[in-house]
């Protein structure tokens, strides 16, 4: 590995390290509370190392986002490229974002479960990922009508109703499963039972 290389990748794993304790520290504290300061000491680094990636912390939560969907969108698109059935790949999709959230849960909790800045709301970046995997849920509901599977008015609206169903799964599995005195049942079939129960108030 040649000198460029190996500093290349230096510069990513410092960026890695920064958006991490950024988000650990977001859950923890909340983001008013964190301070760039805050960020640098958690990784041991002065806080102008970290002025020399992002300007403010809202520059950080928008690369927090923006890696956060990029993942997400890649893994979809990587089903979207098998050639599936078109249920087939309506269900793979669901249940890639359930286990996306399972094993990103800090990542996840943040992006989709925390209050966020007000100027956050504005950002085009992070905003336009997330319409792309609602985007992909879309062409698989059509497809699936298409297909004479499923029989929806607005697939736009569908595709917000499905993503709202599996984030209220995720977000119990990462938050509360195994945890009380409750009779969980297993997580698979948890998942299981929820990407049925989709499917089913889908179904023509």
């Amino acid at each position: 590995m040649g000198i460029a290389e190996r500093r290349a990748r230096e510069k990513d794993e410092l960026r890695h390290k920064i958006l991490q304790a950024a988000v650990e520290l977001i859950l923890q504290n909340g983001f008013d509370a964190v301070t760039m300061r805050a960020i640098a000491d958690r990784i041991e680094y002065s806080a102008s190392t970290i002025y020399l990636y992002f300007k403010n912390k809202t520059e950080i939560m928008a690369a927090i986002c923006t890696d956060t969907f990029e993942t997400l969108i890649e893994r979809l698109e990587e089903i979207e490229r098998r050639g599936l059935a078109p249920l087939d790949q309506f269900v793979a999709g669901v249940r890639c974002y359930i286990e996306f959230g399972l094993e990103h849960p800090h990542q996840y909790q943040l992006v989709f479960g925390s209050e966020t800045p007000e100027e956050f709301a504005s950002l085009e970046g992070p905003n336009e990922l997330g319409l792309q995997a609602l985007q992909y849920l879309a062409r698989c509901i059509g497809r699936c009508q298409e297909a004479g599977v499923f029989q929806v008015n607005d697939l736009f609206t569908e595709a917000v109703v499905v993503w709202m169903q599996l984030h209220g799964t995720t977000a119990i599995l990462i938050n509360d499963h195994g945890k009380y005195k409750f009779p969980w049942p297993s997580q698979e079939t948890l998942i299981d039972r929820s990407v049925d129960l989709i499917v089913r108030g889908l179904r023509a």
